[in-house]
C-alpha cells in the first residue's frame, strides 16, 4: 500500500508532544503495541489526526538517517521489497509508479527482475495510471516550498534572492488567482451536482497557458539564484525543501512546454484551487508499461467488457481503446466466464421509466424517487443498499427518509477513508437501510440478510468531468463510445454488492 497507510514514527512523536495526548491515550497505546499500518489500529483515528501522523514523503537516503528507520516497517518494508523474489501482492497505485520508474530508466520500487503480473480489479487500471501520471499544485503549497528552500542560504545571503522570490512569488498568486476566479464562476453558475463535484473544467486556455509561462520560468530563475547562493551546510539540512522545489521547477516546465499534449483540469483543495494535469494520451503510456516485452501481464475483472454482443474484440472495446491493450499475436482476449451464482433463481430485478427527469426535473425526480425508495423498502423490510451516482443526491434523500418514521434505521456513507463503523452497524442491524456513493458501488462486500435489496436510485452515467469530457472530444459517438461503456461498467459493480455467496438472495 502507499505510504499514507502507515504511521510515521518521527512525525507522530512531534504530534504528540504539541498536543494534549490523555485525549488520544489509545493511539499512543497502540503505537507503543508497535501498530503503524492504520487498519491495525484498535480505534478509528480520524482524518483531521492521521493527516498529521501518517507518512507523506519517502526518500530512502533521508529516511535511513532517521532515529526510527530500524522500527519504521515502512521503511523496512520498501527496503525489502526491492529484494523479494517470491510473490509480491500490492495495490496498482504502487504498481504503476514501480514501472513509471522503470521506463525511466530508474530503479523501481519493487524486484527490478518482476517479469509477471497479475491484475485483479483491471478495469481500474486507465485511472490507476493516469493518477500516477497526474502533477497536483496548489499555490500555498509552492509558496511554502520556495520559502522552505530559502533557509539553504545564510540569513545575510538571502538579500541576494529576495527580489527573485518576491517576483516568483507574485507571479504564482496571479496564477492561481485567475484559476480561482474560473472556477468559482463554474460554482456560481452550475447546478448543484457540478457545484458539489472536486474536478471543474479549464476554460481560459490561452490565458492560462500565459500565466503558466511566465510562473514556470520565475521558478527557473529562482532555483537558479537559491543554488547559487545555497551553503553547503545548509544546503544538506534543507536537502528535502530543496529537491521539492526542484521537482516543482521541473513540473511546471513540463506543463509549460508541452501544454498541448497535457491535459489541465482544476481542483477543489478545502478552501484552495489546485492546478491539476496528465498527460491526454494516457492509452500509449500503459502499453508502454504493461504490455513490453519485457513482462508478462494478466488481467482479470469481473467488469472488463463493456457489452454481451458481438465478437470478442466489440466486447471488450472500451477497456481496449482506454488501455492500448494490443489485440493479435501480442495480447490475447478470453471469453467472459459466467458466474458460479444462480441468478436466475436467487435474484429477482425492478426497474421503473415513470420518473422526472433525474436532471432537467431533479427536485421532482429527487420527491418521486423517495416515495418510491420507500414503497421497495417496505418489500424488503429494510435490509437494503440504497446507491447513487452523485453526493448531492444521497444527501436530499437521506434528509428526506429522516423525516418519515421509518421503521427501521437510515445509515449514510461517513466521510473519509475508514468506514468500518457504519459498515459494522449495517451487519449488525438486519433491518437497517444504508445509503452510499462512491467506494460502495464495489468497494464493499456484505454476505447474508442484512444486504437482500441493493436499489440504484439512477443509472450511473458519468457526471460533468474533465477527464471524461475529453475522451468523448476525441470519440466519433460519444454517448456510445464514452457515457455508456462507463455506466454500463460502473451497473455491473453495482448490481455485483447484491449476490456474494451460493446462498444470498435478493432484489
Amino acid at each position: 500500500k502507499g505510504k499514507n497507510h502507515y504511521l510515521c514514527l518521527r512525525r507522530a512523536s512531534e504530534y504528540f508532544q504539541s498536543v494534549d495526548g490523555s485525549a488520544q491515550a489509545q493511539i499512543i497505546s497502540d503505537i507503543r503495541a508497535g501498530h503503524q499500518d492504520r487498519r491495525s489500529f484498535t480505534q478509528h483515528i480520524p482524518d483531521a489526526v492521521w493527516d498529521k501522523i501518517n507518512i507523506t514523503r519517502f526518500s530512502k537516503s533521508e529516511c535511513a538517517t532517521c532515529k526510527y528507520a530500524d522500527d519504521c516497517q515502512y521503511y523496512n518494508m520498501r527496503i525489502a521489497l526491492r529484494y523479494t523474489r517470491g510473490v509480491i501482492v500490492c495495490n496498482q497505485d504502487l504498481l504503476s509508479a514501480h514501472l513509471l520508474l522503470r521506463n525511466q530508466g530508474q530503479d523501481g520500487l519493487l524486484n527490478n527482475e518482476v517479469k509477471l503480473v497479475v491484475i485483479d480489479e483491471a478495469h481500474h487500471l486507465e485511472e490507476k495510471v493516469r493518477s500516477a501520471t497526474t502533477t497536483q499544485c496548489w499555490q500555498r503549497q509552492i509558496i511554502k516550498t520556495i520559502y522552505a528552500a530559502e533557509k539553504a542560504i545564510w540569513p545575510t545571503e538571502r538579500q541576494y534572492v529576495a527580489g527573485k522570490i518576491s517576483s516568483t512569488v507574485h507571479d504564482i498568486k496571479a496564477l492561481y488567482r485567475h484559476l480561482s476566479d474560473q472556477m468559482q464562476q463554474q460554482i456560481d453558475g452550475a447546478d448543484r451536482t457540478v457545484r458539489d463535484s472536486e474536478r471543474l473544467f479549464l476554460r481560459e486556455h490561452v490565458h492560462t497557458a500565459a500565466l503558466v509561462q511566465k510562473a514556470s520560468q520565475s521558478l527557473v530563475e529562482l532555483s537558479d539564484s537559491i543554488q547559487i547562493y545555497a551553503d553547503m551546510s545548509r544546503r544538506n539540512r534543507n536537502r528535502a525543501a530543496i529537491d521539492d522545489l526542484a521537482i516543482l521547477v521541473d513540473s511546471f516546465y513540463v506543463l509549460a512546454s508541452s501544454w498541448d499534449e497535457q491535459l489541465v483540469w482544476l481542483e477543489r483543495r478545502g478552501p484552495y484551487t489546485q492546478l491539476t494535469w496528465c498527460p491526454k494520451d494516457t492509452s500509449t503510456i500503459i502499453n508502454n508499461l504493461f504490455f513490453s516485452a519485457s513482462i508478462q501481464t494478466i488481467l482479470t475483472s469481473a467488469t472488463l467488457t463493456n457489452t454481451q454482443d458481438g465478437e470478442l474484440e466489440e466486447q471488450y472495446s472500451y477497456f481496449v481503446r482506454s488501455t492500448g491493450f494490443p489485440l493479435g499475436d501480442a495480447g490475447m482476449l478470453a471469453e467472459p466466464k459466467p458466474s458460479p451464482y444462480l441468478y436466475d433463481e436467487h435474484a429477482l430485478i425492478y426497474y421503473c421509466n415513470d420518473l422526472p427527469h433525474p436532471t432537467k426535473e431533479r427536485e421532482e425526480f429527487i420527491q418521486q424517487g423517495v416515495e418510491r425508495l420507500i414503497r421497495l423498502l417496505e418489500i424488503s423490510h429494510g435490509m437494503a443498499l440504497v446507491l447513487f451516482t452523485a453526493k448531492t443526491d444521497m444527501e436530499d434523500v437521506y434528509a428526506a427518509l429522516q423525516g418519515r418514521d421509518l421503521p427501521y434505521k437510515i445509515l449514510i456513507q461517513q466521510s473519509g477513508a475508514s468506514q468500518e463503523k457504519v459498515l459494522r452497524e449495517f451487519r449488525e442491524d438486519a433491518n437497517s437501510v444504508l445509503l452510499g456513493t462512491g467506494a460502495y458501488w464495489e468497494g464493499i462486500s456484505i454476505e447474508g440478510k442484512s444486504l437482500s435489496h441493493v436499489i440504484i436510485f439512477r443509472l450511473p452515467f458519468p457526471v460533468p468531468d474533465p477527464v471524461i469530457d475529453y475522451k468523448a472530444s476525441i470519440a466519433n459517438d460519444p454517448l456510445m463510445e464514452v457515457s455508456v461503456p462507463e455506466m454500463i461498467i460502473h451497473l455491473k459493480q453495482g448490481i455485483g454488492r447484491l449476490i456474494r455467496n451460493e446462498t444470498d438472495t435478493g432484489i
